[in-house]
């Protein structure tokens, strides 16, 4: 089985072209018909899959006279145009913050003079700090790109023995630090610096292995969770005003009052039970399920 796909990388003339494929042949034989569909000469950058035989092929292309799609709007879930895939990888992001900081030091360089006269110095020494901050980020990500990609040996545990990735599956994870199935970009960065005072080392790839792919597809990072569970928390306070108390008698629009008749923003136990129900059952949320909640 073999993907491929190409994009166009915006504001820059250039086109991304990735391949994956558990047969390397099959790989190169897709890599020449695509670059020759780019008019393009050079040789890709390749890298072993998990797969015996498998390949990854990957190059940027000059591909000044196709369509350069980049950012639709200033809308904070409109991201597609920041990655290759479905998903953004970490070498990306690191990638995109590093961009990030030389928007901002040029930025920065540019209101040195600003059409009309006016002194900006604070503005722009906070500028260069942001910008500095971000190449730390870049940098902290491009080395945890680097793990991701099986370059950098990891210890096979943490200090105590606690396991990761494959070697957690089924474990309790008593406190932070613990069994992790999914490390965090802290514990791996931990776990490359162990690595060079352990006997035994294992790559990222190969502590992963054993995690099943549906796992995988499915996890999301505790921003997301919290996020979608602010939006749910949001659409229950919405919800909660669409219908009447039968503890107070508020009606639609009006909040729960006390026994004394004061407004109240925290409804009475049976209104928030319906209004929670009533979410729950629109937007499909099972326990910690974390789903999205349309228009939130």
């Amino acid at each position: 089985m073999s993907t491929t796909d190409s994009r166009a990388l915006p504001d820059d003339g250039r086109a991304e072209i990735r391949i994956m494929s558990a047969d390397a042949d099959a790989a190169d034989r897709i890599w020449e018909k695509t670059a020759t569909a780019l008019g393009y000469a050079g040789q890709p950058r390749r890298r072993d899959t998990r797969e015996s035989h498998g390949v990854r092929l990957y190059a940027v292309v000059e591909a000044p006279d196709r369509p350069l799609p980049g950012q639709v709007d200033a809308a904070e879930t409109s991201i597609s145009h920041l990655s290759a895939g479905p998903r953004i990888t970490v070498d990306e992001l690191a990638v995109h913050c590093s961009a990030a900081a030389v928007w901002l030091s040029q930025l920065a360089r540019a209101a040195e003079t600003p059409d009309t006269p006016v002194e900006l110095a604070d503005d722009i020494e906070a500028m260069r700090r942001e910008a500095s901050t971000l190449r730390d980020r870049a940098k902290r990500l491009h080395s945890v790109a680097r793990i991701i990609e099986g370059d950098v040996p990891l210890a096979t545990g943490f200090q105590r023995g606690d396991g990761w990735g494959a070697a957690a599956l089924d474990t309790d994870r008593d406190d932070y630090g613990g069994p992790a199935v999914i490390p965090t970009a802290n514990q791996l960065l931990l776990l490359a610096d162990s690595a060079r005072y352990s006997d035994t080392t294992v790559t990222y790839p190969s502590g992963m292995a054993g995690v099943p792919n549906s796992l995988l597809k499915s996890w999301e990072s505790k921003t997301a969770q919290q996020r979608r569970a602010a939006e749910r928390a949001a659409a229950i306070a919405k919800e909660v005003l669409r219908i009447a108390c039968e503890r107070c008698g508020a009606t639609e629009g009006e909040h729960c009052r006390t026994n004394t008749g004061r407004a109240a923003e925290q409804a009475h136990t049976s209104r928030q039970r319906d209004a929670e129900a009533n979410v729950d059952v629109r937007i499909g949320w099972i326990g910690d399920n974390p789903v999205a909640v349309p228009g939130a």
